[in-house]
């Protein structure tokens, strides 16, 4: 049929002159005149075409030029370790701590936009060495600062030519105390002097030793400890003998360890035996002793507080001839030990295992605390990269000198972080204990004592919950190993706020049973009591308590991501009556190195999964300490004299939950989808006026549909004061039928008017918008949550 058939016939028709008129043959529609079919004629292709190559350059203009503009230029750190040599283990493990770091860092955007680079050199754990690799640091213009050098004997070696060129540099684990002397040199851990004096008062306080012999290395590390921790123990007691090794190897060796053996049993009250030197030594040194009958307690320094020097006293000969004869009455004291990590510390010690596959040592995390500090440096002194000044080097040495104060530290893996007056980090030393091939947390610990407990220095002296060692006070704390194994989380109650655990809880400790006397700190079922253990036991004066856990605790539930939303169901562990001060629960080693699939598995059954939330799936299980603090003192007649009330430690078992967004999405959504159909169909309506009620009663009846369908989507959400991620979706459709409605009103205002043109244009426009405005909502949601 030709056009002049459906206008009414050639007879009928128009004249030539009419229709050669323009916009004959447009229908109001923007089709024939019958408005079925587009009209695509040289004017629109025209058009079209200009928007197209106007959309060309718009994408061009904005993406070539970030393209085209040259990378930020780099920020240069030099990394002085042993990379190879007797000391590659220990560089491992620094270099990985350092790297680690520095990714993350990069991955987020570098330092004030430059990208962080490292630079090895290799000291080959040798003080000549680690002195030419300085001279080659220093030569190299682009570095701003040195991490580096990570023994006290190559460090000690390389401070001079740093210092004679100004360079700032900050050694992760050397802890001889004269490396500090240079102004340029910082410490991200304590000196020798400071773990001394603790592992001095740990020998008297705790283990009531009256005297002491002392071997140690003839090293700056060997010496500085040795001084150190002589010093601390004369106001105590004595040091019997001391004795220099010059090392453990060669023709001389045998004859030094008969010295060593002769001088330890010289001590008639049988008093602990320090070790201050470095691994290779103080195995064989400990071989010795131990085959030659003594039985003392064995303290060693930081350098042997590693799983690897663990590994081998467990699996020696006499070890296995004999279980305990080397990793009994054996401690050794650390910076920092994996199993009291919490928070943000724990989580990047689980990322750090899922990376490299086994869980950091205490100087992988003094290498992440000596790369964070540095990285603060930079951001400080405006990333300085190329040629590095005199200047600049001066800045971020400043930057780092400021860190001096609780109030001007920076976070860490462990808490705040800040310089002493001998720009060492000021932290704690723990002292540990070797159990299953690990160093684990001894059970007692000494920890400085902090007026943020809210206890009476006085009262906890007489008490003796305290000791006055020189000019400290530290504060007798028992340390309580905890596990929880988790058979079952069920019972998600997302209006109430609740859900139900079965679980293991066993508690491990010495001492006082005040320990054993937990409670939840977020339980929900007030008439829940902790019942009778499952088992128990007492080995070697270690108690062991085993509870199984059946109850609802509640959970503070987020709900802004609903239903893309993740939740956190916790079960926290408290101690009812004393502050952390006393009593602190640290994860059990075992649990520390499990990995995430078989912590995931039931605790009674290892086949079974501990998800048991319809419509959610378990996605970790994290277990980590904490501490919570009140304000207020609480009638305790054993605090009046706090000042700021009473701190409480804390162990909880985190659960992570996601939603099962399929389904929830399929089931809920479904309807609006429809909706969405529908309201876009009606755009589609011809132009004939009896049309438009249709097509406004349609769409509002689509708006208010929606607006009945979010109702039931959010039934499930307790009262909350905020909007919810799937309400912004409703939202926005209610805007686009809400526009819909705009147009159709629209559309017969013009139709009425014959204004057929605008009719036309009106109609494309919105049936082009329609779908971009829904690909962009939909786009927004896959961006923001995946």
């Amino acid at each position: 049929m030709t056009d002049e058939d459906q206008t009414g016939g050639p007879d009928e028709g128009p004249s030539r002159a009419a229709k050669t008129a323009p916009g004959y043959g447009l229908s109001p529609t923007g089709a024939t005149a019958a408005g079925l079919r587009p009209h695509w004629g040289p004017p629109v292709r025209r058009r079209v075409l200009a928007v197209l190559v106007l959309a060309v350059v718009v994408a061009v203009t904005a993406v070539l030029p970030p393209l085209l503009r040259p990378s930020p230029a780099p920020v240069y750190l030099a990394l002085v370790t042993s990379h190879t040599g007797p000391g590659a283990p220990r560089g491992k493990e620094i270099t990985r701590g350092v790297r680690f770091h520095l990714d993350r860092i990069n991955r987020t955007g570098g330092v004030r936009g430059h990208p962080v680079r490292l630079l090895l050199y290799d000291d080959r754990a040798d003080p000549q060495a680690a002195r030419r690799a300085a001279e080659r640091v220093v030569r190299d213009e682009r570095v701003a600062l040195v991490i580096g050098n990570t023994t006290s004997p190559t460090a000690m070696s390389a401070a001079p030519v740093y210092t004679a060129a100004h360079l700032p540099f900050i050694t992760p684990t050397a802890t001889a105390d004269g490396i500090t002397a240079s102004p340029w040199c910082f410490r991200a851990t304590y000196t020798n002097s400071y773990q001394g004096g603790f592992m001095a008062a740990y020998a008297h306080e705790v283990l009531g030793a009256r005297s002491a012999t002392v071997l140690h290395s003839a090293t700056a590390y060997g010496r500085s400890l040795a001084d150190g921790f002589g010093q601390a123990f004369a106001t105590g007691g004595r040091v019997h003998r001391s004795v220099s090794l010059d090392g453990v190897v060669g023709p001389r060796s045998s004859g030094q360890l008969e010295e060593a053996l002769k001088a330890v049993r010289l001590d008639e009250a049988k008093g602990p035996v320090i070790l201050a030197m470095p691994e290779d030594p103080a195995l064989d040194t400990l071989t010795y002793l131990r085959s030659h009958g003594v039985t003392n307690v064995v303290i060693g320094g930081d350098d042997l507080s590693n799983d690897r020097f663990a590994s081998a006293l467990a699996g020696s000969s006499q070890e296995r001839a004999k279980p305990g004869s080397m990793t009994g009455r054996f401690y050794t004291a650390s910076p920092q030990l994996a199993d009291s990590l919490s928070g943000e510390g724990l989580q990047w010690a689980a990322d750090y295992r899922d990376h490299y596959g086994v869980p950091p040592s205490w100087k992988a995390m003094s290498g992440q605390t000596a790369a964070d500090l540095a990285v603060h440096a930079l951001r400080a002194a405006e990333a300085p990269h190329g040629r590095v000044t005199a200047r600049q080097h001066t800045a971020v040495r400043e930057a780092l000198a400021a860190l001096n104060t609780p109030e001007r530290s920076i976070p860490g893996l462990y808490g705040r972080v800040y310089f002493d007056a001998t720009r060492s980090l000021h932290q704690p030393v723990t002292l540990g204990l070797v159990r299953e091939g690990r160093v684990v947390s001894a059970p007692v610990q000494l920890t400085e004592y902090r007026p943020a407990e809210g206890l009476d220095v006085d009262e906890e002296l007489a008490a003796g919950n305290a000791v006055r060692y020189r000019d400290k006070v530290l504060a007798r704390q028992q340390v309580v190993h905890t596990g929880i194994n988790v058979n079952r989380i069920s019972a998600l109650d997302t209006r109430e706020g609740t859900f139900k655990a079965d679980f293991f809880l066993w508690l491990r400790y010495t001492g006082s049973d005040d320990a054993s006397a937990v409670d939840f700190a977020n339980l929900a079922d007030d008439r829940f009591t902790l019942p009778e253990p499952v088992r128990q036991s007492v080995k070697d004066g270690v108690k062991y308590r085993l509870y199984q856990i059946v109850t609802t605790f509640s959970a503070p539930l987020d709900f802004h991501r609903f239903p893309f939303d993740r939740q956190h169901l916790a079960i926290v562990v408290q101690n009812r009556t004393h502050p952390s001060s006393r009593v602190v629960y640290v994860v059990d080693r075992p649990l520390v190195t499990q990995d995430r699939a078989e912590a995931l598995r039931s605790g009674r059954n290892v086949e079974d999964s501990i998800d048991g939330l319809p419509n959610w799936a378990v996605h970790d299980l994290a277990l980590y300490t904490a501490a919570v603090g009140s304000t207020a003192r609480l009638g305790d007649p054993d605090l009046t004299r706090g000042q700021t009330g009473v701190h409480f430690a804390q162990y909880v078992a985190d659960v992570t939950v996601d939603r099962d967004v399929g389904p929830f999405l399929v089931k809920n959504l479904l309807p609006l989808l429809l909706s969405v159909a529908v309201t876009y169909a009606t755009l589609f309506f011809p132009r004939d006026p009896r049309y438009t009620s249709t097509r406004v009663s349609l769409e509002v009846t689509a708006m208010l549909s929606a607006a009945v369908l979010l109702t039931n989507v959010t039934g499930s959400l307790p009262d909350i004061g905020y909007s919810v991620a799937l309400e912004w979706a409703y939202y926005a459709f209610m805007f686009l039928v809400g526009t819909c409605v705009f147009i159709s009103l629209a559309g017969a205002w013009l139709q009425e008017h014959d204004n057929i043109r605008a009719w036309n244009r009106l109609a494309r426009v919105s049936r082009v918008y329609y779908p971009l405005f829904c690909s962009a909502v939909l786009l927004v949601y896959v961006l923001h949550f995946g």
